[in-house]
């Protein structure tokens, strides 16, 4: 139960500092009429969007409802109840909501979250496609291999590579109709064996039993918390590709910080630690004098300064130490949306790898250290590289500044004379 609770609380934030992070970086207009052109990328944050037209870029959105009728040359990353993706997109395609629809040209990769899901038969999908719901009907064209985790999947269609299946739920269903074509292995995991009926093609096919779960049994032994786990790792890797797309530069240069000076990151990371736990300190003598000198507002400003900084030190530090670690493994001319998975990927594993080593009495001691190790470390390395590159924005923005003023003075000048 506190897991499941941690959850709802992780996405919960989640989705707040994403509404708040796509409204300050928001276009002005939600909408792009037919024949409009979009030169660079397009954030959209209302209780319509709509694109009819071009974006030479990024569709970036968070909505009520959410229509793409038109051509998207990058990704399309959106959050909204209602979802429909029409035309195109060049990119990949990632996006989470209650309802989506889906009857794209897709470049790349696809992956999908909702209760309800519908790609229809005049989507193309160029490479993989990861989708998530609860029910879930896939009849378009997937070249690349295909991963459904859902309870009610019905496919049609298409499937140039393998397709894995995977229940949700002690009761569910699976239908694929006649006509299908999977041309590379079927892998369905379930309760219930599931037999291919005549009239699909298969190139080969498995079937992983599953063994349903006594009812009084702990939900923390069941396949939910897993998947809730799963969720949760996914959606904190959009968060962090919608960082990426508001912040590029300074995105990269965090993890190549730690790589070239890890001594720094972790120096920078340390001398952090201290400051939050004199901060803590300081709270704690100011809320004394607040109590018998001060206003009430000097220590809640304080409170929130503190508040700030420990938790966008605590939420994202293992983004820097993610993509340091993608960097590391991957080849340089790797997208980031690759190294980030990755790297997030390999920190998640080997969480998961020291969690069940934990369960063995003789070494949970010694599991406990190198867990307790693993994770200071990725704090200290990833929060060295967020404050430096939160200074490098600063700077950044202080020259900026500094060159307009300047500017201004100058034209001044001219018109002066």
């Amino acid at each position: 139960m506190r897991k499941y609770v941690k959850v709802i609380v992780c996405a919960i934030l989640v989705l707040v500092l994403t509404s708040g992070a796509i409204l300050a970086f928001a276009d002005e207009n939600p909408s792009v009429a037919a024949g409009s052109i979009i030169p660079s990328d397009f954030f959209a944050a209302d209780n319509v969007v709509e694109n009819k037209g071009t974006v030479k870029g990024d569709l970036i959105g968070f909505a009520q409802s959410l229509l793409n009728d038109g051509d998207v040359e990058g990704d399309i990353i959106a959050f909204a109840n209602q979802m429909v993706v029409n035309g195109s997109a060049g990119g990949s395609v990632r996006v989470f909501g209650n309802s989506v629809s889906i009857s794209s040209q897709i470049g790349r990769n696809a992956m999908v979250f909702g209760a309800s899901v519908v790609i229809t038969d005049e989507t193309s999908i160029k490479k993989n496609a990861y989708i998530f719901g609860e029910r879930i009907s896939s009849s378009g064209n997937i070249e690349g291999n295909t991963h459904i985790f859902g309870s009610n999947v019905t496919l049609s269609g298409t499937f140039g590579g393998d397709v894995f299946i995977h229940s949700m739920k002690e009761v569910s269903s699976l239908n694929i109709l006649p006509g299908t074509v999977i041309k590379g292995k079927l892998t369905y995991e379930g309760t219930t064996e599931y037999h291919v009926p005549s009239g699909v093609q298969v190139g080969e096919y498995e079937y992983i039993a599953v063994k349903a779960a006594p009812e009084k049994q702990s939900a923390a032994k069941g396949i939910m918390p897993y998947v809730r786990r799963l969720l949760t790792l996914v959606v904190y890797y959009l968060f962090a590709l919608l960082i990426y797309k508001m912040f590029p530069r300074f995105f990269k240069n965090a993890g190549t910080f730690i790589g070239i000076k890890p001594a720094s990151a972790a120096g920078i990371g340390v001398a952090t630690f201290g400051s939050l736990v004199g901060g803590a300190i300081f709270l704690i003598i100011l809320l004394l004098i607040t109590v018998f000198v001060l206003k009430v507002s000097v220590f809640m400003f304080a409170g929130f300064v503190f508040a700030a900084v420990a938790i966008v030190t605590s939420a994202f530090a293992e983004i820097p130490v993610s993509m340091w670690l993608g960097d590391s493994l991957l080849k340089k001319n790797s997208n980031v949306p690759a190294r980030l998975a990755l790297g997030l990927g390999l920190i998640a594993a080997v969480r998961f790898i020291l969690e069940l080593a934990g369960g063995i009495s003789a070494i949970s001691w010694l599991t406990g250290i190198i867990s307790f190790i693993v994770n200071a470390a990725i704090w200290i390395l990833g929060t060295g590289a967020i404050i430096k590159t939160i200074s490098e924005i600063v700077r950044s923005a202080n020259a900026h500044a500094e060159d307009e003023e300047k500017k201004l003075a100058s034209e001044s000048v001219d018109i002066y004379y």
